[in-house]
């Protein structure tokens, strides 16, 4: 497991146990100085408060550990196709002269339509469509909002995945996940001022050589 805790957060840590024991042992000991099972009543609460900010990091690290297992693309068929409609963004000219796709389709601007698109004799033509007609969709398994795709899995957890569906059967045929952790209490106190806080499996800084989606699943018929 990949543990997110600095030396800053060590004496940010320090300087806590020391105001706990300061502030809680200290005097819970005055109060019960006379009570002859004081440490009975003392320990428990003053031990859960200095292993609270360890147990925090620890809880986060495994569990982002074991949803990292899933991460990643993962293609269960590969299908060819003329086209697909993209739900994710307004890229299907770069996909039809990038890859060779015969049409796109997505959301117009103010995203109440379909742009079906085509280049037929190297001329762009576009048409507007009440609905997509393309069999193959390719969108986020999450968006309650159009600027969100990221769903909360646990505590300082996050989870994101791009799917492309057989909208006629509801297949998934290929999906590509990642997952996102934020710090714990104590290293998010200071690491923002750094930069961001975040951190993603995969990596989005190493390389990989496999294909993503799309076109990892959605093979323009031309590529087969």
């Amino acid at each position: 497991m990949n543990y997110q805790i600095s030396a800053i957060g060590v004496g940010i840590i320090a300087a806590y146990s020391c105001f706990v024991l300061m502030i809680v042992a200290w005097p819970l000991n005055k109060l019960f100085k006379a009570f002859r099972w004081k440490w009975v009543v003392i320990v428990p609460p003053v031990l859960a408060l200095l292993v609270a900010p360890w147990a925090e990091e620890y809880w986060i690290a495994r569990s982002f550990h074991e949803a990292c297992q899933d991460a990643g693309v993962h293609v269960y068929k590969k299908v060819a196709v003329e086209g697909f409609y993209d739900e994710t963004m307004r890229g299907g000219y770069g996909l039809i002269d990038q890859y060779g796709y015969r049409f796109m389709e997505q959301r117009t601007d103010d995203g109440k339509k379909i742009e079906h698109i085509e280049k037929p004799n190297g001329q762009w033509q576009v048409t507007i469509l009440d609905h997509p007609t393309a069999r193959y969709h390719y969108k986020y398994a999450y968006q309650p909002t159009p600027s969100q795709h990221e769903e909360s899995i646990g505590w300082k957890l996050e989870k994101a995945e791009l799917q492309a569906i057989d909208s006629r059967t509801g297949e998934i045929v290929g999906r590509e996940t990642w997952f996102n952790r934020r710090p714990s209490w104590v290293e998010g106190l200071w690491i923002n001022l750094l930069g961001s806080d975040l951190i993603q499996c995969p990596d989005p800084g190493v390389r990989s050589y496999k294909e993503h989606l799309p076109k990892a699943t959605l093979k323009p018929i031309s590529n087969k």
